[in-house]
């Protein structure tokens, strides 16, 4: 099942509440209301296309009025609210989900008028409903995250990742203006009374760890199935959020791999983990873990059997282990930070991630992540996604090559390996490595060769050249056949 599949399925099984809505359809004035509502609240979804008895109907013009929506709402909720306008094709009917999370700036207003949701209503907020929203609110200001970052300045930040946020923001919104990143950071209460705080370090800094030490993230590949003092690596990601979100997964994708799989004329390449639901996982972690604390950290243990990724800063109040198989409010510990993920598209649907981590895992053959909390430590495990760097394995591929298996697959493997890392390695150097003799190597690329895998690049007639990584089926055709 496709993870939206699987986030409209949750959301058709839940009961009316103060957080979902569905409707037939809906107007531009409607929706506007009821979201304003939801951010004034604790965020919410409002599913246009089914009707009260959830039959599924769909929308005419779908597509269009997805891009309606979305403008509509931008230009007319103040503050600016992260809002998710989406078009999902359930049961073969085009339908329109909204999702957005509790407003970190309260209160929100629609046409200059406070809306929150009262039994499943969108009324006017009255005296003391806005009272309670600005005492929300000066409670946000006070956050951690708004607290001023000490010693820091404007020249301490990536302008080059600023500039690149600023571009993604007006592109979807042609009508906001910034003067400057510094307007930018202020407008997004990232720099307040002329001082940065402490999520723009996090989300801007060159070197945020300078500022917050507990900022960094560790990954750490063990040998076996235990953690020891013992590891085959031990790294430390200290930059800022965007380049640890880059560098983590180029590692990780590099750690676990793909399996290419040859069945006769067909060649096929999957990776070795479930590529979204491991991201989901981790920008969940960087998204929601607790900076504030002095012992608070992320680590991301690979094994040889599963995958574990661990923060300090359990679910907040109101949130189950349960509550992340299904749909569920999105409380926000860094609603500044989550933000600007929002904007540069790193996160989607409003309280959808775990959501999105079942379905992936369950379509790519996955076991299911499994959520633990203790001591303030919430623990994701993937049990199935482990490295490939133990005993009798070779780093960053798998081999499923038709008809062979055991010690030859084994051989095959480090092979192929070796001419990754050595482009153009000659077959005396590949006899060497494997330890095997001229005839026995020669039989073991011919393999290789004749799957496509490898080719000669060269003259082997003057026994000059070696081999290489075949990318494509073209790169066979353009060397010489040996």
């Amino acid at each position: 099942m496709e993870s939206n599949d699987l986030i409209i399925k949750n959301l058709l099984q839940q009961t009316a509440n103060d957080r979902i809505e569905i409707k037939t359809n809906a107007t531009l004035d409607a929706i506007a209301k009821t979201i304003t509502a939801f951010i004034n609240g604790r965020g919410g979804d409002l599913l246009l296309g089914v009707d009260e008895n959830k039959k599924i109907l769909g929308l005419d013009n779908a597509q269009q009025y997805t891009i309606e929506i979305l403008d509509y709402l931008t230009k007319n909720i103040v503050p600016t609210a992260p809002v998710s306008v989406n078009l999902i094709h359930y049961n073969s009917k085009p339908l329109i989900l909204i999702g957005v999370w509790e407003g970190a700036n309260k209160p929100y207003s629609y046409r200059l008028k406070i809306y929150n949701r009262s039994n499943g209503r969108n009324i006017i907020a009255g005296n003391r409903v806005v009272t309670q929203l600005i005492e929300n609110r000066k409670a946000a200001d006070s956050n951690w995250e708004r607290m001023s970052a000490l010693a820091v300045e404007l020249s301490d930040l990536d302008l080059y990742e600023i500039k690149k946020t600023i571009d993604i923001v007006i592109e979807g919104n042609p009508d906001k203006k910034f003067a400057d990143e510094e307007d930018f950071l202020i407008q997004h209460g990232l720099m307040l009374n002329g001082n940065l705080t402490n999520a723009g370090v996090l989300l801007f800094g060159k070197n945020p760890a300078r500022f917050i030490p507990q900022s960094k993230i560790r990954l750490t590949v063990y040998p076996d199935r235990k953690s020891t003092n013992v590891f085959l690596e031990d790294k430390y990601f200290d930059g800022h959020i965007f380049s640890n979100i880059t560098n983590i997964f180029n590692y990780l994708d590099a750690l676990f791999g793909k399996t290419i799989r040859v069945d006769g004329l067909l060649r096929t390449e999957k990776k070795n983990y479930p590529e979204l639901a491991l991201r989901e996982g981790i920008l969940n972690a960087i998204v929601h873990r607790d900076y504030h604390s002095f012992k608070g950290f992320m680590h991301i243990s690979a094994y040889a059997d599963r995958t574990e990724i661990s923060n300090y800063g359990g679910l907040p109040d109101g949130i189950s282990i349960a509550d992340l198989k299904k749909e569920h409010p999105s409380i926000l510990r860094n609603p500044d930070i989550a933000n600007i993920c929002f904007v540069r598209k790193y996160i989607e649907m409003a309280g959808s991630g775990s959501i999105r981590m079942l379905a992936d895992c369950k379509k790519n053959g996955f076991k299911m992540p499994v959520w633990k909390e203790a001591n303030n430590i919430l623990t994701l495990t993937f049990p199935d996604v482990f490295h490939a760097k133990s005993e009798g394995a070779s780093e960053g591929a798998n081999l499923d090559i038709e008809g062979i298996s055991g010690n030859v697959k084994v051989e095959l493997l480090k092979i192929y390996s070796f001419i990754k890392e050595n482009p153009s390695a000659k077959v005396s150097d590949i006899q060497t490595y494997i330890n095997k003799s001229n005839a026995t190597v020669e039989r073991y690329l011919k393999i290789l060769k004749d799957n496509r895998l490898i080719s000669f690049i060269g003259s082997r007639n003057n026994k000059i050249g070696g081999y290489k990584i075949v990318d494509t089926a073209n790169d066979v055709h353009n060397s010489e056949t040996c």
